[in-house]
């Protein structure tokens, strides 16, 4: 019976946790390896803390492809945001989706 809870308790918090969609239209990537590795710059600036509500956005260009970093926090709390994080959360737009996305985790949209 715990473990009834316990796993219904942990699927409620990963479902609640993040949610993620890819854009449906606008131009694909060009390279992922370019866009990592601009990624990778971006998040130099975008890393540190976010008070409630705060956004900020990278834009990053190469001649062929223009890229766009936004963190976006959505809790009523500031929050810290790592280098690491940064770009593990960013990068998955990247390798999961064609035309780049959104994701949200914990309060953070990416």
């Amino acid at each position: 019976m715990h473990y009834l809870k316990f796993l219904a308790a942990l699927t409620a918090l990963c479902v609640t946790s993040t949610s993620a969609t890819c854009f449906s239209s606008g131009a694909s990537w060009v390279g992922k390896d370019l866009a990592r590795e601009k990624l990778r710059d971006a998040c130099n600036e975008l890393d540190g803390t976010y008070d409630a509500g705060e956004v900020y956005s990278v834009c990053r260009d190469t001649p062929r492809q223009k890229y766009i970093f936004e963190v976006r926090n959505l809790n009523g709390n500031a929050v810290s945001l790592s280098y690491d994080a940064c770009v593990a959360n960013l990068k998955r737009q990247i390798d999961n989706c064609s035309r780049g996305g959104y994701e949200t985790f914990g309060g953070v949209r990416f």
